[in-house]
């Protein structure tokens, strides 16, 4: 029989990439801009400095004119990438941020590296309990379950809680529900659902490129399966 090849996760996909070098481009872009506005900001800042000085102004005020523009004129192209930057992000992750904002939970974190990973259960799950809406304590409780437990189907059963009760879940909740099932559980019939409604919510963008590309091998991989 053929042997078939393990399905790829979304972090070693060309779309997985293409986030990562969009990274690394918006950081080189906002370098380069920061050096062109300090130099512009330079050159206007001698030339009002000039002009103040021949107004009346001390000598001091123009000799600082220049850093004073630099550095006004670095700040706001810092503040322009930044926000578009932002923008981005909003399109990278559309149904909320690929990190939300969360709460400290430094009690369960601790008891997690402690190894005490019960106890941190715990705590984990009384967080959910006080605010249902924050995806973060049902992903920590679904990675403990897959990371050092090694309990699959409770893992996978926190991560479809999360999808399911919190607010703002992250896409990237989904996606490691679908490499739970396909890579861990080798059940990926059970992913093709869940990559079917990312495909058809999130298309074009990467993560919708990745799941439909995804589903086609699933798919191919059930018929095989069914065809030997």
């Amino acid at each position: 029989m053929e042997e078939r090849k393990p399905l790829r996760k979304f972090s070693d996909s060309p779309q997985g990439a293409g986030v990562a070098r969009s990274t690394d481009a918006t950081d080189r872009t906002g370098l380069l801009w920061s050096v062109i506005a300090g130099a512009l900001g330079m050159v206007m800042g001698g030339l009002l400095g000039v002009f103040l000085v021949a107004t009346g102004a001390p000598a001091w005020v123009g000799a600082l004119s220049p850093f004073a523009m630099a550095a006004l004129t670095v700040g706001i192209v810092r503040a322009v990438v930044g926000g578009g930057a932002r923008v981005a992000g909003t399109i990278y992750n559309p149904t909320g941020s690929a990190t939300p904002r969360r709460k400290e939970y430094s009690g369960a974190e601790s008891l997690a590296a402690q190894g005490r990973l019960e106890d941190a259960i715990t705590a984990f799950e009384l967080a959910v309990a006080e605010d249902p809406g924050d995806p973060w304590p049902y992903l920590r409780v679904a990675r403990i379950y897959r990371d050092q437990l090694g309990r699959f189907e409770d893992a996978a059963r926190w991560f479809r809680r999360a999808l399911r009760e919190a607010t703002a879940c992250p896409v990237l909740a989904r996606r490691e529900l679908v490499e739970l099932y396909v890579h861990r559980m080798k059940e990926p019939g059970k992913a093709a659902p869940l990559l079917a409604r990312m495909a058809d919510e999130l298309v074009g963008t990467p993560e919708g490129e990745w799941a439909a590309e995804e589903l086609r091998e699933v798919k191919a991989r059930l018929r095989a399966e069914l065809e030997a």
